[in-house]
């Protein structure tokens, strides 16, 4: 099947084409990519169409590290085929594991491997072996280019989801020399060439790292990611209102009007259609903050205001006496239990 990625990707292009006094519209047609597509960032387009965009255009505006310039004017577009692995993980190891899951489904077929090795983990992209078997060329830059991009835009995407504290180790690439002198500036690591494999090297004690779900950057992901979950259907009309709970929190706009606006339905009607299937909508949330809640708490991080925060709540009082509500408890106090819990059922495993 033919590997694809979402033409949100090429966010950036024209202009980065424009201030290179290029045309774009011609690049993109020799590419054989619909202009139009491009400019209203819709839908898929195939991997190696891009892979040849990218090398005519580094080619033809004489500008070696396109590549990587084009990965840097992504911002949260980075993330806009990943909204679910966001949403669901709080950790960027839970997010890494959720979005190589995502990316070895259709439509994009994309082999990605997370590798734990000691203190060191590494981001390994096969895929771009794949791309090795059917991207006829005599030369060798267009694989080595959009090497470049690919990694710098799961760069710019970890940047976005983790924040400033987010930095990887080394860089690995299998081109066999530097085209350019921007790697160090752009990955702000050490790069190595003719190595094995193209992989993004990453202290192990990263992935504990919190991702910050509430960054106003990743707004227009969050809005994205709802306009997927509206096409579902009037038969999912429960999992339309879960999601969109798991959306609207973070963003502190999680009421019944809104979740109906989002419908485009009276909140009545919202209301009417819950009860026809014996729910309440306040109790979906409720039951979504307390789930969620436990979750966030059975680990050490992240700290109580960034959890209080997630599930929606203005104030961290608001979170405690929700959480005396659900638990008879302190969230401090849940939270000591959950993680002696888990110590205890560990060393019962090792026994």
């Amino acid at each position: 099947m033919t590997q694809q990625i979402r033409a949100k990707l090429l966010t950036g292009f024209y202009d980065q084409v424009s201030e290179l006094n290029g045309c774009p519209e011609t690049l993109l047609n020799s590419a054989g990519i619909n202009p139009e597509q491009v400019e209203k960032l819709e839908g898929y387009l195939p991997l190696g169409k891009v892979t040849d965009l990218v090398e005519k255009a580094a080619r033809q505006l004489n500008c070696a590290d396109f590549g990587l310039r084009l990965a840097q004017s992504q911002g949260s577009a980075a993330l806009s085929s990943l909204g679910a692995a966001v949403l669901q993980s709080l950790t960027l190891g839970e997010f890494l594991n959720a979005a190589v899951k995502q990316f070895a489904a259709p439509p994009y077929n994309l082999r990605v491997e997370l590798e734990v090795k000691g203190l060191q983990t590494l981001i390994t992209f096969h895929c771009l072996n794949d791309l090795e078997s059917y991207i006829a060329t005599e030369s060798p830059l267009p694989l080595e280019l959009f090497r470049e991009f690919l990694l710098g835009v799961s760069v710019v995407a970890l940047q976005i989801l983790c924040g400033e504290k987010f930095h990887l180790e080394a860089v690995h690439l299998k081109s066999a020399r530097p085209l350019h002198g921007q790697y160090e500036k752009f990955f702000n690591a050490s790069v190595h060439f003719a190595q094995t494999s193209d992989a993004l090297i990453l202290s192990s004690s990263q992935l504990a790292q919190p991702t910050e779900k509430c960054n106003p950057v990743l707004r227009p992901l969050l809005k994205s990611y709802i306009g997927k979950v509206l096409e579902h259907g009037e038969a999912s009309l429960v999992y339309q209102v879960e999601q969109l709970v798991y959306c609207l929190m973070p963003l502190k706009r999680c009421s019944l009007q809104e979740v109906a606006n989002q419908l485009g339905m009276h909140k009545r009607t919202l209301q009417r259609r819950l009860r026809d299937q014996e729910l309440v909508f306040e109790d979906i949330l409720d039951r979504i903050r307390r789930e969620r809640a436990e979750y966030y708490l059975s680990r050490k991080l992240p700290p109580m205001a960034q959890i209080s925060s997630m599930l929606g709540y203005r104030e961290q009082s608001s979170f405690n006496r929700a959480c005396d509500r659900w638990f008879s408890a302190t969230p401090m106090k849940v939270r000591r239990r959950l993680l002696n819990e888990a110590a205890a059922k560990a060393v019962l495993e090792t026994d």
